[in-house]
């Protein structure tokens, strides 16, 4: 399935302010209280913002947003399907209505801006973690002075936190291409013995973007990629 992200988002507790963004006009609004802007270029929706999710192992299944490109061969199978339910801006949204069930007794649903060549799938777990009805209502185009920080590397893939050296050059390399300036840093290895996971990864591994992938910047601002430094493990 030619998904251009996904963006996992843990919706049970753990929820805290908005954060992550850095565009600087005026004219792009604040997004409700607990939630943070996340979509793919001028097209976003808000989520809720969680800065300490459960770890993995603690939740039977994750409340996620994926956002997939209108314009590959899934995602033009997928709009196929849908129905019109209103405008954004002056460009049309439609949503498929049936629920598609990706996990068991775990709803996956779909709505898209075709003429802006994306489609968010929004698979809710639990009930708690929040509503479909939100994120789809949320939805907000950019003004031309911001965009989003790219979701993912040329060939589709989204990098994580501890993504291999040529996972990250390749995200360094769609961050360029899209226009925005990379500042890459090195970061320093904790002052005791033990590095921890700093020595678990090879030297220029991922740590973190800032912006957050999928976040709103300025057109032509200024992303921080953090990667990992020299490794002090022999094996390494």
């Amino acid at each position: 399935m030619p998904v251009l992200a996904v963006l996992v988002s843990v919706l049970v507790g753990g929820c805290g302010q908005s954060s992550g963004d850095s565009a600087s006009d005026p004219t792009v609004p604040a997004p409700p209280a607990g939630t943070r802007w996340v979509g793919s270029g001028q097209v976003v929706v808000a989520v809720p913002d969680c800065s300490n999710p459960p770890a993995p192992s603690t939740v039977r299944e994750v409340s996620a947003l994926a956002v997939v490109d209108a314009d590959s061969g899934y995602g033009e199978l997928v709009v196929r399907d849908m129905e019109p339910i209103g405008e954004v801006d002056g460009r049309e949204v439609v949503e498929s209505g049936e629920c598609e069930e990706w996990f068991e007794g775990v709803c996956r649903r779909l709505f898209a801006v075709p003429s802006e060549g994306v489609v968010f799938a929004v698979t809710i777990a639990d009930k708690s973690d929040g509503g479909y009805e939100a994120i789809r209502d949320s939805l907000h185009i950019l003004p031309e002075t911001s965009t989003t920080v790219p979701l993912a590397t040329r060939d589709g893939w989204t990098p994580a936190w501890g993504a291999e050296p040529k996972v990250t050059d390749a995200l360094v390399h769609q961050l360029k291409d899209a226009g925005l300036n990379v500042e890459t840093k090195t970061a320093e290895r904790p002052s005791n013995d033990d590095g921890g996971d700093y020595d678990s990864f090879p030297e220029g591994s991922l740590l973190d973007v800032s912006p957050a992938l999928g976040s709103v910047i300025d057109v032509g601002g200024t992303v921080t990629v953090t990667v990992s430094g020299r490794s002090l493990d022999p094996a390494r």
